[in-house]
Parts: C-alpha cells; structure tokens; sequence
C-alpha cells in the first residue's frame, strides 16, 4: 500500500515572503553582505543537510528543506538587483541574461552529476558537503570582486558616474 506524504507548502510561501524581505534589506544594508550572509549560512547548513535527510523523518527532512531554501532565498533576494546593477543600461538585458544562463548551466546542470560521482567515489554525503562550499567559495569570490551597487543610481549611464574605470573596449563595450 503506498501513502502520501503530507504536502509542505510551507517552503514556496516562505520563500514568497523572504525574496522581497531580503530585496528590502539589501537595499538597506548592501547587496553584497546580505548575499554573503546567505553564503555563509548555506555553508553552514550543507553539513547538517545531508545527515536530516538521512533520518527518514518528515519533519527533519522538512527542516532541512526549509533551512537550504532560507539560505538560497538571502542570495536569491538580492540578485536581480545586484547582476542588473553591474551592467550599463546598454548591456544591461544581455549581461544579466548571459550571466544568469551560464551560472545555470555550470551550477545547475553539472552540480548534480558531481554530486552523485563524489557520493560515488567516497560513499558518504561528506564529499557533496565539500563540493559545496567549493562551489560557495567561488561565489564569495566572485561577490567579493564585484562592486557593491546598491547605491549606482541606474537610470544613468554607469560608466560616466565611475570615472575612475578603464574605458570599456571590444566587441561587448
């Protein structure tokens, strides 16, 4: 006999509250430290992850879930802002496009193919947790080097209000 699970609805409203709430406060306190807080807590939170899942429990796994996505969600908030805020308007629509569809693609197609080798190989979620900070590692770098944009007033045109940047040569300037 099969029985349903409970449905848990709670994560997508959760998430329908958090997105705007993390956009508020980064728009308040910065768009680069409330995605690196939402780092630091997701790499936090990958080490007790895996092992809720591993207890077959409901409730537990429902906590894993609803963590994971409050963590997401602080990066998740301010990323529209934060990817648009770094291009001209010219390069606006194409850079945070290209952006975001290549991240999906290295993040998002090949992520679960790694995570199941490394599982494979070691036998123990461990390894995924590692990869995961890896990965984590490569976006706190990445926030690092970009500028900080909750301030760029974008309805100009950026590059004439930072006039200390090298002028912009090539096929994408």
């Amino acid at each position: 006999m099969v029985t349903a699970r409970p449905h848990f609805p709670a994560a997508g409203h959760t998430r329908l509250v958090l997105i705007p709430l993390f956009g508020a406060l980064s728009d308040r306190v910065g768009r680069r430290p409330v995605y690196l807080g939402g780092v630091v807590a997701a790499a936090l939170w990958v080490f007790a992850f895996f092992p809720l899942l591993g207890t077959r429990s409901f409730p537990l796994i429902a906590l894993a879930a609803l963590v994971a996505l409050v963590t997401h969600t602080a990066m998740y908030g301010p990323q529209a802002a934060f990817i648009a805020e770094l291009f001209t308007t010219r390069l606006r629509y194409s850079g945070a496009s290209m952006g975001y569809q290549v991240a999906g693609i290295v993040g998002g197609a090949l992520a679960p193919v790694i995570a199941l080798k490394l599982f494979d190989l070691y036998g123990t979620t461990l390894a995924v947790s590692l990869y995961v900070v890896a990965a984590l590692a490569v976006t706190t770098v990445g926030v690092l080097i970009a500028p900080e944009t909750r301030d760029v007033d974008i309805t100009a045109d950026w590059e004439r209000t930072q006039p200390n940047l090298p002028r912009q040569v090539g096929p994408f300037a």
